[in-house]
């Protein structure tokens, strides 16, 4: 509302205006709101007044290549920062993010070790079944495997942030293939998107069963999908991607992940129950998030 507008409307149309807004948020972000407080209580720095507060370093492409994949992260993670909640004044509704530091593990074997004192040592115990199963992971080339990560979302019709509604009833066209191209280096160490596949032979062949795509910009990596095979999660095959992730972003041996502090998977608040305990026992810590000052690269 402009300040003429403000001067011209009578306080009290003001005043009701305000509470009908209020109403709207408190209505609309119920969901989320209602399921903060039991999941924050699951870490000793709840309430969310207390939570730290993490300053990303987002760099922005100027003609290095890598320009959709810091774009991508910026919109992804803007809507989580504190300086977004304030603009749009809703803090008491906006979703916390879910981050890992990964300057606070001294490499793979401490982050690993985390996870199954979290765990009671379930989580490795898994992917080492998976591993045992003949499950492999590895890069793959960006929308190499469309037909098949079609078929993999739709194998559950259901999942933790609801009906999978359009790839559970349509198939996918006859256009989408599986290119099974291989990975090509990002063409930016600073600015990437590198997707990530789990695999395991059948009598038809190798088939997909688990899936992560990852995008960085400057000193953050997003995960903007992580989703396994509905016949496959009992073999433990995601939690299998998500330590081999993991061991490639904390071992630092390729030169695309060097300088990157924070992990960032989606906000406490999202999906079912069971999609927050995936991030809290895989290290996951609610963080408040603030985007510092954006430099080119």
């Amino acid at each position: 509302m402009s300040l003429v507008e403000k001067v011209l409307t009578p306080p009290a149309v003001r005043r009701n205006a305000h509470k009908a807004k209020l109403l709207w948020k408190r209505l609309f972000f119920w969901p989320l709101h209602a399921a903060r407080k039991p999941r924050l209580s699951n870490f000793a720095g709840a309430p969310r007044s207390t939570l730290p507060i993490v300053r990303l370093r987002l760099e922005f492409d100027h003609g290095c290549g890598g320009g959709d994949s810091s774009l991508s992260v910026f919109n992804s993670i803007k809507p989580l920062t504190r300086r977004s909640r304030a603009v749009k004044g809703a803090r008491a509704f906006a979703p916390t993010p879910m981050v890992i530091d990964l300057r606070e593990h001294q490499g793979f074997d401490d982050w690993a070790k985390k996870v199954s004192k979290l765990t009671e040592g379930k989580y490795r115990r898994s992917a080492n079944k998976a591993r045992r199963l003949g499950y492999v992971t590895r890069t793959i080339g960006i929308d190499s495997y469309k037909r098949s990560l079609h078929a993999l979302t739709a194998s559950k019709p259901r999942r933790s942030k609801g009906v999978v509604v359009v790839a559970s009833i349509l198939g996918p066209p006859p256009s989408v293939i599986d290119t099974k191209a291989p990975p090509i280096p990002p063409a930016c160490p600073r600015h990437w998107r590198v997707d990530w596949g789990a695999f395991r032979d059948t009598d038809d062949g190798e088939r997909l069963d688990a899936y992560a795509l990852l995008m960085r910009a400057g000193d953050v990596v997003w995960v903007q999908a992580f989703i396994g095979h509905g016949a496959a999660l009992t073999d433990g095959v995601t939690k299998l991607l998500m330590f081999d992730v993991m061991r490639w972003l904390l071992e630092r041996r390729d030169p695309a992940v060097e300088g990157v502090h924070y992990l960032v998977h989606g906000y406490a608040e999202e999906g079912r129950v069971g999609l927050f305990d995936w991030k809290r026992y895989f290290a996951f810590e609610p963080m408040l998030l603030e985007i510092g000052d954006a430099h080119a690269h």
